[in-house]
């Protein structure tokens, strides 16, 4: 579904299109307000042209603009998927077209309820639920280019009516920021009323998007020469987003073509031969589906294979987000249930909390036939009355967000330790010896220690504290901290162990001397089957009486934390720090233990003196960031903001003016991917025009893993023919390796996977709920030169690399690769699998860039880039670089509010609850630790429900297992308990 500005005045524009069913009305009013106003049946056009003009029937005139322009309204355009044109259309199944139309009357309805606004206060500022439109559907068969295309444009009108009975303009932003929603409870209503007339339907995309099952691919493109125009010209210009795409459809749109019905059948007939028997066999099966006799079993058929589907889909494992779904065995409410479930487990992977709209975003696009909106939606209500989704309390401003017990238990988990640990940790010496060292070491380095940064050296290793938080602002000489810290300790023996996210950091502390190692790697070696923590000889050895740093702890995710915690407590470390800076990128997994630990008064040391910035104009505007200032920020760096339509070109240009020595002091720096790659193209193009590339191109097949979560890798769909399953620690009855993906059945739910000359056959359901440790990847290419800088994006031990780990070009023998670090070489022949995963290291994206330090940094942002453009991120952008920064956009104006509209981060799941913020459900002030009265509700309080929920035993499905298929992969099945697998 696609919404844009209504700028058309005319029913006539709305009705050019030829409508071959011409027994059938093309158009009609729709919408409460409609009925209130009297707008009823077909849309006469002069009628039309006065209300989107703001005059209604009674005469009144809407207030307009005070340059007496108004806004004519909102134009959602709801298409069917092309094998459902192709049956109602080309094979005249009449009943497809009137489902289409009650799906979209169904889902104006649902959004008229939900998203229908109007301004009220002071200047506008107030938005007041009208749970009314006035809107007129036009109804069309044709594409542009007279192909079958069941779709219809919804013009909804720029007026609502308040309660008070006052008409007002409509503010429309939720239909606009909701749309993917829309479209979403569009194509799972549209599916469930084919379901009804005996269709069956697959998946086959984002948003719920489908197709009928029987209608074959070649049939689809048949019909679809618009979308094959648009598809060409997209492979012309290397586009592939889908931003990209609807501009080339805007671009490239022909006139509409007029004609009759006649002129498009012949059309139609012309390309139908082949297809004909294909669409009328699934119309024939369809209507035998719905014949008395064959509807009982049709749903009984339809119902068992549901819950086949959960049933393998869940396992053994008590699920409480299928809570009470047990007895409804059949139907839409069990869809739903599974469908909510899948939605809930995929957003509660990232985010600690989420809006209810996302859940229902989510579900939708995990939904099970018959699995409406409205259906999910009451799913939702069924999880948060039984305590297994927490909302947030009415009136506040996190009333529309939810968030998992599990997610507010681990939140609690952390707090409550940290709470205990407060004055009973172990000092590793005391202060006074501990002050001495510091002395002495300033003096044998030459250089002093800030006040700040002597507080937070003497809290790690004289703080009785059994875990501290050191909070240090970008550029503050936290690694100063690390180095004073090792070597003290190193005096009485316990040399600290550091732990961080970024394989590139361990690899240049080792360099250091430092005892380091990444989080995941260690979590992983010391958890047992069910996740928790068993250190074992092996983990006491490690973390036994020793201080245990984390560095980079924004990127530490509650989960990780919480493992982390229980790993230190069971294997006997005398303290655990975390130290890092909150204002950095947040962590890829859910939830922020860093600033959760800060907000609930864990013991916090601060470091907020910049010594990092060396020129002075770049050191302020490094602290107007820290404040959230952009537009001082943007003032201060002056000049040194660079707008350019093209700010990929103008980046790789300003480097290459820059010599080899300053070009080595010089990052590249870009917010994300997409102008990651522009920026990297320009600048080997231009090394190579200059003849610092060599001239021989190697072009080597690399992957490009997918930012897939647990959910969408257990989701057949997100499988393909030629992907890479890449598995990192044994599961699901598969050894660590790498399987190229062949066959995907979606029907059988399989897919066929080869390593070694073996052969088997996965059903990705069989992946655990929860857990990591496998990947999806994309095979490309990737062409280098001698003279390239790569970077290893996996680990490898047999060369000795880590993610992060750079490496040049220094000659090219013929299919082999040879690659210099320093003094270490490495050859990588045609057959050595590390090939696959070296990318080139001259640009960077900025989460790749936290953590590091640099003189000079060219950075590249894009005032486009909505999801990137973070405050976070700008941060990192703005801290990097000791002496020069420079920041090409596009657009300088725009880049900033895009900045300023995504402020803040995802609030905390205990943000949700606050009564809730002691582990055992108390409340307390985080300040000073005391314990509050809980407030008397006369409903049921977030807490009442999540004792409810933590009181509950969940059932889990039971279904005798079945025959295994030959030679497919035995899934492993879950222990039940409390999993904190994280990502690898």
């Amino acid at each position: 579904m696609t919404v844009s500005p209504a700028a058309i005045s005319s029913a006539e524009y709305y009705a050019q299109d030829n409508y071959y069913t011409q027994d059938e009305g093309p158009s009609e009013w729709g919408g409460k307000g409609a009925g209130t106003l009297g707008l009823a049946g077909a849309v006469e056009a002069g009628t039309f042209a006065r209300v989107v003009d703001g005059i209604l029937p009674n005469g009144d005139v809407l207030a307009r603009g005070a340059d007496g322009a108004r806004n004519m309204g909102t134009d959602l355009t709801f298409s069917a998927p092309k094998s459902v044109s192709l049956v109602a259309l080309v094979g005249g199944d009449e009943r497809v077209i009137e489902a289409h139309r009650n799906a979209v009357r169904d889902t104006m309805n649902w959004a008229e309820e939900r998203f229908a606004l109007a301004r009220a206060g002071r200047g506008g500022a107030e938005q007041i639920a009208t749970g009314n439109l006035v809107h007129a559907s036009f109804h069309h068969d044709l594409s542009r280019s007279l192909d079958p295309q069941l779709h219809s444009h919804v013009a909804v009108a720029n007026m609502t009516q308040r309660a008070d009975g006052e008409w007002r303009a409509l503010h429309n932003v939720k239909l606009w920021q909701h749309a993917p929603v829309i479209g979403a409870a569009y194509h799972a209503q549209l599916r469930a009323n084919l379901a009804q007339l005996g269709y069956e339907t697959r998946i086959t995309g984002k948003h719920g998007s489908f197709e009928i099952a029987g209608i074959s691919r070649a049939a689809i493109e048949a019909f679809s020469e618009r979308r094959a125009h648009i598809q060409a010209k997209a492979d012309e210009l290397g586009v592939t987003s889908p931003k990209a795409m609807e501009a080339i459809a805007v671009r490239t749109r022909d006139a509409k073509q007029h004609g009759s019905g006649d002129a498009a059948r012949q059309k139609w007939a012309e390309k139908e031969g082949p297809f004909r028997a294909e669409i009328a066999d699934v119309i024939k099966e369809a209507m035998e589906r719905t014949q008395p006799r064959s509807i009982l079993a049709a749903v009984r058929e339809w119902g068992e294979a549901l819950i086949e589907r959960i049933t393998r889909a869940l396992g053994p494992r008590p699920e409480p987000l299928m809570v009470g779904a047990s007895g409804q065995r059949t139907g839409a409410n069990l869809a739903a249930a599974y469908s909510t479930a899948a939605g809930v487990r995929h957003l509660a992977e990232r985010s600690a909390s989420f809006e209810r709209m996302d859940v229902l975003k989510a579900a939708l696009g995990f939904a099970e036939k018959g699995a409406t909106v409205r259906e999910i939606e009451r799913r939702v209500d069924t999880l948060v009355g039984e305590g297994v989704l927490i909302g947030g309390r009415s009136g506040t401003e996190h009333a529309d967000r939810l968030t998992t017990r599990d997610l507010l238990k681990t939140e609690q988990t952390i707090i409550r330790a940290a709470r205990e640990g407060a004055g009973n940790g172990v000092a590793l010496l005391d202060r006074t010896m501990a002050t001495e060292a510091i002395v002495a070491l300033e003096q044998q380095r030459g250089f002093a220690l800030s006040d700040e940064q002597k507080g937070a050296i003497l809290a790690l290793v004289s703080g009785n504290n059994a875990i501290q938080v050191i909070q240090g602002d970008a550029g503050t000489g936290k690694s100063t901290l690390f180095s004073f810290a090792a070597a003290i300790t190193a005096q009485v023996g316990r040399a600290p162990l550091f732990l961080t996210s970024q394989a590139s950091l361990v690899a240049e502390m080792r360099e250091s001397g430092l005892d380091a190692h990444t989080l995941a790697s260690v979590l992983v070696a010391h958890a047992d089957r069910a996740g928790r923590m068993s250190p074992g000889e092996r983990g006491r050895a490690l973390f036994e009486d020793r201080l245990v740093i984390v560095e980079e702890a924004s990127m530490v995710s509650t989960r990780e934390a919480a493992l982390l915690i229980e790993l230190a407590d069971k294997a006997g470390a005398l303290k655990l720090a975390f130290v890092g800076d909150e204002r950095q990128i947040d962590p890829v997994q859910a939830g922020r233990a860093f600033s959760l630990m800060q907000q609930h008064g864990v013991p916090t040391e601060t470091l907020t003196e910049n010594r990092r910035q060396l020129d002075p104009a770049l050191r302020e505007a490094v602290e107007h960031a820290r404040k959230g200032d952009l537009g001082k920020t943007f003032d201060v760096l002056g000049e040194r903001v660079i707008e350019r339509a093209d700010p990929a070109a103008a980046a790789a240009a300003l480097y290459l003016s820059l010599s080899p020595h300053e070009r080595d002091r010089t990052a590249l720096l870009t917010s994300g991917h997409v102008l990651r790659e522009a920026v990297l193209d320009h600048v080997r193009d231009g090394l190579l025009a200059r003849g610092e590339l060599g001239s021989q191109v190697l072009s080597i097949e690399t992957l490009d893993r997918l930012n897939l979560t647990r959910e969408e890798l257990r989701n057949i769909r997100s499988w393909a023919e030629g992907m890479r399953l890449e598995v990192y620690r044994d599961q699901a009855g598969l050894n660590r390796g790498s399987y190229k993906i062949g066959i995907v059945s979606p029907e059988d739910n399989l897919v066929q996977l080869t390593s070694g000359g073996e052969e088997y056959w996965l059903d990705p359901r069989g992946l655990p709920p929860s857990g990591s440790g496998v990947s999806l990847a994309v095979p490309g290419r990737t062409e280098v030169s001698e003279g390239d800088r790569l970077m290893f994006t996996t680990p490898d031990k047999d060369l000795g690399v880590v993610n992060g780990t750079r490496a040049v070009v220094t000659a090219i023998e013929g299919e082999t690769l040879h690659l210099a670090n320093g003094e270490r070489q490495y050859a990588l022949g045609p057959d050595d699998p590390a090939r696959e995963h070296i990318g080139h290291a001259a640009v960077l994206n900025m989460h790749r860039a936290q953590g590091i330090t640099v003189d000079r940094a060219i950075a590249v942002m894009s005032s486009g880039d909505r999801l990137l453009n973070s405050e976070s991120l700008h941060y990192v952008l703005e801290t990097r670089a000791r002496e020069e920064l420079t920041l090409v956009t596009d657009d300088k104006a725009a880049l900033r509010d895009s900045i300023e509209g995504h402020r803040g981060s995802v609030p905390h799941a205990m943000d949700l609850a606050p009564e809730l913020s002691d582990a055992d459900g108390e409340a307390f002030d985080p300040k000073t630790g005391e314990l509050l009265e809980n407030p008397v509700r006369d409903a049921p309080s977030p807490a009442e429900l999540f004792e409810k929920a933590m009181a509950r035993e969940f059932p889990a499905p039971e279904k005798e297992r079945e025959p295994q298929r030959e030679n497919e992969v035995e899934r492993e099945e879950p222990d039940i308990g409390d999993d904190f697998e994280m990502e690898m």
